[in-house]
């Protein structure tokens, strides 16, 4: 069970895995639709079906101002989305608003994949995990760590920056989301992409996992 409180203003971790080791993202189109449900899910006017949600132009459409889904749930800070599991840096705007925002991802997409692949039962692990972000220096190891997931596969190794479903790239490249990606807790810590590259490839050396253990939570 969950111990930690969501408070207006804080930063959290957020990660989920499947059940069983299941591989959640067969294909590219798994990926999209899964980022599709992400950004989607993130306003107060509720979204009817969303596990139908599949196509990237209807982010650019809510990128773009034309569909308002009313003030965000919560600041997305970073996300990382891997075969089997996932990692969000999120900022709770409002108490309660990262388990609404949770519930309707993990259920919607749970909807879709089982539907998709003609399967029943749970997708994810019982409920997410969550750690508070207690000052600067975690949030931007807790960063450095998400956008270092890719690190294992072989094609991304040293390259994690070319991960398409990883916002890395809209740090120290060009930005695809826009507003949709709340990026100054981070950026404002560096003067340029570059610099900001340059921590996260440091990073690999000193991070363990074992720092982020959600048990310890």
């Amino acid at each position: 069970m969950r111990k930690i409180p969501f408070v207006a203003d804080e930063y959290y971790h957020i990660y989920a895995h499947s059940v069983g080791d299941l591989e959640l993202f067969k294909n590219t189109r798994d990926f999209e639709r899964f980022i599709v449900m992400l950004f989607l899910a993130n306003g107060e006017k509720d979204i009817p079906r969303l596990d139908r949600s599949s196509d990237l132009n209807r982010v650019w459409v809510i990128r773009d101002g034309k569909i308002n889904l009313g003030d965000p749930l919560v600041d997305i800070v970073g996300f990382c989305v891997m075969p089997n599991h996932f990692h969000f840096l999120l900022r709770e705007r409002k108490d309660g608003n990262i388990s609404i925002f949770m519930h309707r991802v993990l259920v919607s997409y749970a909807k879709y994949f089982n539907l998709k692949y003609e399967r029943r039962g749970h997708v994810f692990e019982s409920k997410f995990n969550a750690k508070h972000i207690v000052d600067d220096n975690y949030l931007l190891r807790v960063s450095s760590y998400i956008h270092l997931n890719p690190k294992d596969l072989r094609a991304y190794k040293r390259k994690e920056q070319d991960y398409p479903w990883s916002t890395f790239q809209d740090y120290v490249k060009e930005n695809r989301w826009g507003k949709l990606l709340c990026t100054n807790p981070i950026k404002d810590n560096f003067s340029n992409p570059r610099e900001h590259y340059n921590f996260v490839s440091g990073a690999r050396s000193d991070i363990i996992d074992s720092e982020f253990d959600f048990n310890s939570a």
